[in-house]
């Protein structure tokens, strides 16, 4: 069998996306790919195969396991804002049949849902832009479970430089990090640390938190960044000779070390931000609530990595939950 070309050479830019974003979910396999498309639709779950042992087969015989597959996911994407039409949509859900695991999946650059789609009420249709699906990219790359191979993970970030390149994902300014533990240690040190290699949109001036289901009030200015900080003593010794930023850096890594949070001699990446009452820090009058649900109406995280949003949206009146930053 073939594979789809990597990457298209289509010269209309609604082609080529579509189909080097095939060409990438065809090699990185099937368990990714569902992984991928579950959250940026923020559906709880899309189950393409199952897997049943002793499965009931009739006329008395039982096998020992089945593996089955029954699913069709359509996609129409859209590179150009406001162009979703209804007329089109409609017309793709003759073709899908009823039943689980049918989709038909609407990708659009579009900062909020288009107004098409509440036009075509069915289970079936699933919006979300390119943003969304920047985002859920980075959570699997990031995944240390999940585990995606070198291979994977330079294809899928490939895919989110085309994304970028093409100015397909929405201009935001602030990243929004889930921040159960980061938030406190943000409030101590005004800094945030992570994993080396995280990925990471480029022009991005503030960053949020998000912990107890909320969009917490602090907007930290990103002051500087660095990756792949060795944390060892040695590291802490040259950079506080050094004074400035380098010296706080240096601090950070001696207290980390010393309160045992992070292990000698791993590499992190640091970010060094405005602390808390600094007058660089936006802080919001109250945080923003997540009221996200999935389509099954149970409550959703509004990240379990990082995502983005424009300064604007979260400093407009009146905004108080999450689903408000959807529609202002």
């Amino acid at each position: 069998m073939s594979s789809t070309p990597l990457f298209s050479t289509y010269r209309q830019g609604e082609n080529r996306v579509t189909s080097s974003m095939l060409a990438v979910f065809e090699r990185i396999g099937l368990s990714l790919v569902e992984e991928i498309l579950a959250k940026a639709s923020g559906e709880a779950t899309l189950e393409t195969v199952t897997f049943t042992n002793q499965p009931k087969a009739g006329k008395g015989s039982v096998p020992d396991a089945r593996t089955s597959a029954d699913f069709t996911y359509l996609f129409e994407v859209k590179t150009v804002r406001g162009t979703v039409r209804a007329k089109q949509l409609r017309c793709h859900l003759e073709d899908l049949k009823e039943g689980p695991g049918r989709y038909l999946f609407v990708l659009t650059p579009d900062a909020v849902r288009p107004a098409a789609l509440d036009v075509v009420v069915d289970r079936r249709v699933v919006w979300f832009n390119f943003a969304a699906l920047y985002d859920a990219i980075t959570a699997v790359v990031d995944d240390a479970f999940l585990a995606p191979s070198e291979r994977d993970r330079f294809l899928l970030r490939e895919l989110q430089a085309l994304f970028d390149n093409d100015g397909l994902v929405t201009s935001a300014e602030v990243v929004v990090v889930a921040a159960s533990q980061a938030y406190p240690e943000y409030l101590a040190s005004s800094a945030y640390i992570c994993q080396p290699g995280r990925a990471f949109r480029e022009g991005l001036t503030h960053m949020g938190f998000y912990a107890q289901q909320a969009i917490q009030p602090h907007l930290a200015r990103i002051l500087t960044c660095e990756d792949h900080v060795p944390f060892t003593y040695e590291e802490v010794l040259r950079r506080e000779g050094n004074g400035g930023r380098d010296a706080r850096i240096g601090g950070l890594i001696r207290a980390s070390l010393e309160a045992g949070v992070r292990e000698e001699g791993q590499e992190y990446m640091v970010f060094l931000l405005s602390g808390p009452e600094a007058p660089e820090t936006v802080v919001l009058e109250s945080p923003v609530v997540n009221d996200t649900v999935a389509a099954s109406g149970r409550p959703w995280a509004w990240t379990m990595g990082q995502r983005y949003v424009s300064l604007a949206a979260l400093r407009r009146p009146g905004v108080r939950t999450t689903s408000d930053l959807e529609t202002s």
